[in-house]
């Protein structure tokens, strides 16, 4: 086992986090329930290269007809990430967040470790409305949707985290 996936173990650990570790893999798996969505996750530690992978899954799908639309939206929010990025599949339509980051050897900061997993869950949670919004217009009506105007609807959004 390496340092990595040790100090990654020890994270979700003290954050009190269920998970999944995969056999034979430096790989954790776990469930999130966020606001408007459950979301799945999958965490990969390359520990030789002090590699962490963090991806989170949106759990809708998005059919062929509409993944032209989809892509637009998640051009649009990759745009204003800092951290990390959206991807679809496009043979399966699964649209996921991956957030990568590479640590100094030894140095494993557990904070920037819940951050990564902060981060991919919150994305994912926030895009999923809009992404439901586009799944679910009609193929015909999709010629009329403006993404751009679909993003600024900020009934969409969850609620701000509330200061402890």
């Amino acid at each position: 086992m390496s340092a990595l996936y040790a100090a990654t173990l020890s994270t979700f650990k003290e954050m009190g986090w269920h998970y999944r570790e995969v056999p034979e893999h430096s790989v954790i798996e776990a469930d999130f329930e966020a606001h408007h969505t459950k979301v799945p996750l999958h965490v990969q530690i390359f520990g030789e290269t002090h590699i962490a992978s963090v991806v989170a899954s949106c759990t809708l799908t998005v059919p062929s007809t509409h993944r032209l639309a989809a892509c637009e939206l998640l051009m649009r929010t990759n745009r204003e990430l800092n951290i990390g990025n959206f991807e679809l599949d496009w043979d399966s339509g699964t649209v996921l967040f991956r957030a990568t980051n590479i640590f100094p050897p030894h140095r494993y900061d557990q904070r920037i470790l819940a951050s990564l997993v902060h981060s991919a869950i919150s994305e994912v949670d926030r895009l999923t409305p809009f992404l439901g919004e586009i799944i679910h217009t009609p193929k015909g009506e999709l010629i009329l949707l403006k993404v751009g105007d679909l993003m600024k609807r900020e009934d969409l959004l969850p609620p701000a985290p509330e200061e402890e």
